[in-house]
């Protein structure tokens, strides 16, 4: 196996777990102990409902409140917007494909993860060189895809961290009530 393709199945698998806890997070803003909200939140198939969802959830769940922490409001709505702008590499990543590619000289060769050349706004219209992937919106290798997928993992651990103090604060869910 090539290491892209590694690469590949980490980044997804770090997102999936980057969206339950978002998933967790919306349960908590919910402040439902039942499993309800998180499974409701798993029925949107769009990442961008999902991100308006959660900043729905986070308005409401702040003008209920008589004190307002504005730093951890603040904070989450930084958290959606990161999780906004990820999407677009989680797509990348989800519905790229992993091509051989080397130009004669081998200064440029290796594998790339790069899209399909049905993808019309991924790929616009080969120019002179008549090769459909060298004018992708985007080449991932290895490490670039690692590296996004070590992004939502710091984007878990801030999702976590946000959880914990927004429950530490308001005093929401005991830890045992948070089921998925």
């Amino acid at each position: 196996m090539v290491p892209i393709h590694t690469a590949v199945g980490y980044a997804l698998s770090q997102w999936e777990h980057m969206e339950s806890g978002l998933a967790r997070l919306f349960q908590l803003l919910c402040e439902s102990p039942a499993p309800v909200a998180a499974r409701a939140y798993g029925m949107l198939e769009s990442s961008y409902s999902k991100s308006q969802l959660l900043r729905a959830a986070v308005d409401a769940f702040f003008n209920e409140r008589k004190e307002t922490d504005s730093d951890l409001h603040r904070e989450l709505k930084a958290l959606f917007n990161a999780y906004q702008k990820a999407q677009e590499f989680r797509n990348n990543i989800a519905h790229g494909m992993v091509i051989q590619f080397g130009l004669p000289d081998r200064t440029y060769s290796g594998y790339f993860l790069c899209p399909p050349v049905y993808a019309t706004k991924k790929v616009v219209k080969p120019k002179s060189s008549g090769i459909w992937f060298l004018d992708a919106s985007y080449w991932y290798k290895a490490d670039d895809v690692m590296y996004c997928g070590q992004y939502f993992v710091s984007m878990l651990a801030e999702t976590m961290r946000l959880i914990q103090a927004v429950n530490q604060k308001y005093n929401v869910l005991r830890n045992t009530e948070f089921r998925l």
